[in-house]
């Protein structure tokens, strides 16, 4: 919270002495009562209600009439298509605008390829920028120039859906926050960017894990809130990319302490799996894509079982199925 700083009736004598009470930032002086603050400033009950104004005023929220508000609920785009059927069938309108939206699983499930065709086909019918975040450097042109090959797209034709996706290389949790804080303040223009894919958060996170001072979840929310205000105020879609985790349990069971007399232990192997980032994530993403790779593949074709939540109600799982080929996800 900001500290207190000078105004017209605080001055430095007054600051020093409110400092002296504890009273030391905007929110200590805005929770403290008015005729206390009387008695310690030697101000009388409006001068320190002006200044109250004075702070409400500067740090408070834009006033939105009502009618606006329900102009722009019912212009403003809410969803984007992926341009996978089964996909878009299961979330029945698409990747939520305005809202965080997280694409998980375990290694080797797809979370990459899925992206890769998540931005080919949110440029390739329209105008839109795609902003790809790789934090891994394992971005690969060539990848999604064999999938536009595959549907007998044109040189030119490939060099124009290449140029509409912007690929960043992020090594460290600082760069990122950087990079979402210039997009914020116009430092940096991307003109008609409808979609940030980071890939991946966990990459930049491993380093932060374990900090005693917190630094690590700090980084975290500031990546959060950046994320939140881009994806709302420039009505885009935001993606992150996390790493599921696969713990086994093993419970054993003694059968000398059964009814049935066995000389052999029987084991008991409890899968577990877990999203990274911890607890304070989990409640983010308003959309969660899980991905699981099935063992039925062949030699031309995966496929992947898709599991998708809702944060509205994360009880009701739905789920589809992609298949991952030369031809790219579909």
């Amino acid at each position: 919270m900001n500290k207190l700083q000078e105004h017209v009736y605080l001055t430095e004598t007054i600051l020093r002495i409110l400092k002296q009470n504890r009273i030391i930032t905007i929110l200590d002086f805005l929770q403290e009562d008015a005729e206390k603050l009387s008695t310690l400033t030697k101000l009388n009950l409006s001068q320190i209600l002006e200044i109250r104004q004075a702070i409400f005023n500067k740090h408070s929220a834009n006033l939105i009439i009502g009618s606006t508000l329900f102009v722009n609920n019912i212009t403003t785009k809410k969803f984007i298509l992926t341009g996978i059927n089964s996909l878009d069938t299961t979330l029945v309108s698409g990747i939520p605008v305005g809202l965080i939206t997280e694409i998980c699983g375990l290694a080797g499930s797809g979370k990459s390829q899925l992206c890769m065709q998540l931005a080919i086909n949110f440029v390739k019918e329209s105008n839109n920028i795609v902003l790809y975040i790789d934090t891994k450097g394992d971005f690969s042109a060539v990848r999604i120039q064999k999938i536009l090959e595959a549907h007998g797209l044109s040189h030119k034709d490939m060099a124009v859906i290449l140029l509409k996706i912007r690929v960043v290389y992020i090594w460290n949790i600082e760069e990122l926050i950087r990079l979402l804080e210039n997009i914020k303040k116009g430092v940096l223009k991307i003109e008609n960017l409808s979609m940030i894919i980071i890939d991946s958060l966990p990459c930049l996170m491993f380093q932060h894990f374990g900090d005693n001072n917190n630094m690590g979840l700090t980084f975290l929310n500031r990546v959060i809130n950046y994320s939140r205000y881009l994806s709302k105020e420039f009505q885009i879609g935001f993606i992150f990319v996390n790493i599921q985790t696969r713990w086994i349990d093993q419970d054993i069971t003694d059968p000398e302490d059964t009814e049935s007399a066995c000389s052999i232990k029987d084991l008991t192997y409890n899968e577990k799996r877990t999203r990274c980032l911890g607890k304070y994530w989990k409640t983010i993403p308003a959309l969660v894509i899980e991905l699981e790779k099935l063992k039925l593949e062949t030699n031309s074709c995966v496929t992947i079982k898709v599991l998708v939540t809702h944060h509205i109600n994360p009880s009701a799982i739905k789920s589809c199925f992609i298949n991952v080929s030369a031809q790219g996800v579909i």
